[in-house]
Parts: structure tokens; sequence; C-alpha cells
């Protein structure tokens, strides 16, 4: 297990490396001038002179080889800094720090709906194999999963703001503003797991051993949650870990809609202004966010199946 840990840590951090290598090369040479665009984004476009882009090349090292600009930003990086942003003009890990909890409460408050709703529903359709809760289940999932999250945020804004004006459109101004996307975001994740944990329950509900748990007398809520739920749970790991992997990074469109002050915000908004070292922070959070969430996923995976064994490792 500990040569198997040290392992996957050495591939996050390569993982991390060239996550951040194409980003940056990718980014320079996307059309448009980066110094016009930070002109533009702060003083707007009436801004714009030889003399206001010579001052901004110079102010960012934005005249010095590409090359040189990456190992420099590299060696920063390796020295936990991401650099000044372009357009807000402070360190890029400052602003990282007050939008991280924006979006992980949100993300979170997502993630334990969607598991509210998914676990119980998984369970009983499976338990309930092709009768009307279960039929109801898989339309219901396969529904939701099939409509676009912008399309549904959309739809919920016209439904809870707009015409009973219960809820607010945007912002983070109250308990009521995070409802919303909260709710959005947690639709695709709920109808993924749910879907997952009726599948896994049903294969396990086929198995032997849950025929002789029946035979023996055991009581029916001890057969579902103690050997049948038990059993089933590992596969739904992988799910559950892709999402909290989806909080950092997939509530982007979410968080842009709703005006949610978070990660997505910045992620969006230091790709329209070109802003380099901004980009880089939030796509390098984004990646190790969802290389710790896998390495977390697969300890435990050992840690509830001890039948799983790791090649060159232990169980």
């Amino acid at each position: 297990m500990v040569k198997y840990i040290i392992k996957r840590i050495l591939i996050v951090f390569i993982v991390l490396w060239m996550v951040a290598t194409l980003t940056f090369f990718t980014v320079h040479v996307t059309p448009g001038d980066t110094a016009n665009a930070i002109i533009v984004s702060v003083y707007g476009e009436d801004a714009v002179t030889p003399e206001t882009l010579e001052s901004v090349r110079t102010k960012f090292d934005l005249k010095r080889p590409v090359f040189i600009q990456y190992t420099d930003w590299l060696e920063n990086v390796v020295k936990g800094e991401f650099g000044t942003s372009y357009k807000y003009n402070k360190p890029v890990i400052d602003i990282l720090k007050v939008r991280l909890p924006n979006t992980l409460l949100l993300g979170f408050t997502a993630f334990f709906i969607s598991l509210a709703v998914s676990i119980p529903f998984g369970i009983i359709s499976a338990l309930k194999h092709n009768g009307p809760i279960d039929h109801f289940s898989r339309f219901s999932t396969l529904l939701l999963s099939s409509f676009p999250s912008f399309w549904i945020a959309l739809l919920l804004i016209i439904i809870f703001s707009i015409q009973l004006k219960v809820l607010p459109v945007s912002g983070m101004t109250g308990f009521t503003s995070i409802i919303l996307p909260a709710i959005t975001l947690s639709i695709g994740m709920t109808a993924a797991t749910t879907r997952m944990l009726r599948s896994s329950m049903l294969d396990v509900l086929g198995q032997d051993y849950i025929t002789v748990a029946q035979s023996k007398g055991l009581e029916k809520n001890q057969v579902i949650f103690r050997h049948a739920l038990r059993n089933a749970i590992p596969p739904i790991i992988t799910v559950i870990g892709l999402q909290i992997g989806h909080i950092i990074g997939g509530a982007v469109i979410i968080e842009n809609i709703f005006a949610w002050p978070g990660i997505g915000g910045l992620l969006i908004d230091s790709i329209n202004t070109k802003d380099l070292p901004m980009l880089e922070g939030c796509v390098i959070l984004i990646a190790f966010g969802y290389a710790i969430i896998n390495l977390l996923v697969d300890i435990t995976y050992s840690c509830i199946d001890p039948r799983i064994k790791y090649s060159g490792g232990e169980n």
C-alpha cells in the first residue's frame, strides 16, 4: 500500500506539471495580444494606446521569450507562488483562497443533496425491481441526465425567480441564494449515483450469500444494509469520487449562470482577459482536486473491500 501511494503521489505531480505546461503554451499560441486584453478588461478600449501597451508589457514581463517566462513561472509554482493576476493586480493565491470556499460550499451542498436523494432511490429501485417505483426512478434519472445543466438552471430561474419570485436569481446574498445553483448542480450527480447504486444493488442481491443470509432468518434490514449495501458500495465510490472532483471544476457553468463568486467565475474571466497567472492557478487547483480525489478513492477501495490488491503493493 505504501509503495502504491508513493507512486500515485508522483503521478499526481507529473499530471499537474503536464496540465500546467499544456495550459501555459496553449494560452500563448491563442490569437490576441495579452497586453491589449489586460488594458481592455481593466480600463476599457479607450485606454488602449501604444504607450499603455508598452507599459503593460514591461510591467508583466510580456516582452521576454515564452520559454523564459515559462521557466520563471514554473520555478515560482514549485515554491507555491502562482504570480500576480494581470487583471486584479493581486497575488493569485490570495484570490483563490477567497473564492475556493465559496465553490466548496456550493459543491458540497449539491453533493449532499444528491446523496440524500440518490441513495434511498437507488436502494428502493433495486428492492422494487420492475415495480412502479423502479420504473419511475429509471425514467426520471434518464430524463434529468438528458438535459444540459445550463438549461435546467435557466428553467429553475424562470420558475422560482421570475414567475414565483421566491428565490434570488444570482449572487451570494444569503442562505436562499445557494438553493437554485445547488439544486441545478446536484441533478446530474443524483441521476448518475442513483443509476449506479441501483445496478450495483441488483447485482449483489442476486448473489448466493444474500440467499444464504435470508435463509438463516436474518431480518430484512440486516440483509439489505449489512450485507447487500456494504458490498454494493465499492463501485459507487468511483462515481462519488468523480463527483467530488466535479465540485471544483464542473461547477464553472453553474457559477457563471448564477453569478456565484467561486473558482468558475475566475476561470472564465481569466480566459477572456488572457490573465495567465490566474488561469494557471485555477487549472492547477482543479487538476489537483481531481488527482487527490482519485487517490483517496483508490485507498478507500482497499479499506472497504480487502479483496482488492494493488500490483506491487499490499492489501
